[in-house]
Parts: C-alpha cells; sequence; structure tokens
C-alpha cells in the first residue's frame, strides 16, 4: 500500500493514510444533511440523495470493505472567501482524486470512491437517465452518512471547518 499513498502525494494530496480494518458507520444524522434545503447537489445526479438511494443500500455497499486509502487536500484561505473559490478547490480536490482511483484501480478487485462535492468522471451528470460509469462514480460521503471528522480522527489527520484553512476528504474503499 506504500506505493498507493505515495501515488497520492506525488498527484497533490496534502496527506494520505491506508487504513485497514475499517468498520464504517453509516449515520442518519450525517445523512440528514443530504436535503434540498442544505445541499444544492440534492435530486441533481446519482451521488447525492435521492440518486444515490437510501442510507442502507449506502451502508451495505461499504460494509463490502475494510481497507480504504484516506486522502485529504488541505488549502489555505485568506478570507474573506468567495464560494466560487470553494467550489474550485473541490473540484481541483475530485479531479485529483479521480486520477488518484485511475491509477490504482487496476490493482484492486473492487473499489468504492467516496468524497465530497460530486462526481467528476462525466463532464455534467446524465441523471436521471441511467449512470453510464457506476463502476467508478465518486459517491457522496455525507449521502453514506460517514461522519469525515471521525474518519480524519481515526487517521490521526488534522480536520475542522475554519475561515484560514479548508479540508477535503475523500477515501477510496477498496479490495484487493
Amino acid at each position: 500500500m506504500d506505493a498507493h499513498v505515495e501515488k497520492a502525494y506525488e498527484l497533490g494530496f496534502s496527506q494520505a493514510v491506508y487504513l485497514s480494518g475499517l468498520s464504517l458507520e453509516c449515520k442518519p444524522e450525517i445523512r440528514a444533511y443530504c436535503n434540498p434545503q442544505d445541499c444544492p447537489n440534492h435530486g441533481q445526479n446519482w451521488v447525492c440523495p435521492p440518486g444515490c438511494g437510501p442510507l442502507e443500500a449506502c451502508a451495505e455497499k461499504a460494509r463490502e470493505f475494510s481497507e480504504g486509502i484516506l486522502l485529504q487536500s488541505v488549502s489555505l484561505l485568506d478570507p474573506p472567501v468567495e464560494l466560487e473559490h470553494y467550489k474550485a478547490l473541490n473540484e481541483e480536490h475530485n479531479l485529483c482524486f479521480k486520477e488518484f482511483i485511475e491509477s490504482v484501480k487496476p490493482g484492486f478487485a473492487k473499489v468504492l470512491p467516496l468524497t465530497s462535492g460530486g462526481c467528476v468522471f462525466c463532464e455534467e451528470c446524465c441523471y436521471p437517465d441511467p449512470c453510464i460509469k457506476p463502476e467508478v462514480k465518486m459517491e457522496s460521503l455525507s449521502a453514506f452518512g460517514i461522519d469525515v471528522g471521525n474518519l480524519c480522527e481515526l487517521a490521526g489527520l488534522d480536520f475542522s471547518f475554519r475561515a484560514d484553512k479548508v479540508f477535503f476528504v475523500a477515501l477510496l474503499l477498496v479490495k484487493p
């Protein structure tokens, strides 16, 4: 797994940690943030509710995995920061995650990419038509009910909501 962690750093991630013995808890209180009032992505793509399916279906997918690579992109900010700047940083994080997935996927029997801010494997999501890349689509950590703060703590990584620093997180669940 060291080669995969090295690859993550080569691609520009701030942190990369291989995790084994994972038993992810998919919490309804986290998934509750995935609603039309709190998230503009709700109902707009295959990786957010309702397109991603019910929480129990997401939890069932996550239970198939006990290993993963946690990736973090950390950027210093000069407040106040416009929403468009956050979106651009998140897209950059997810484009790096896409490249990471493409580079390491052949080494695993199965992968499940989880991230924030939506999938970038297609220029535009075909939702509600069937997903054209279901084997690699980047699922939403929030839609899966995963507490990102707890996940980062498990990996020994910082994670917080700050005006001067932003943390974007992705988790590639893997099955060797």
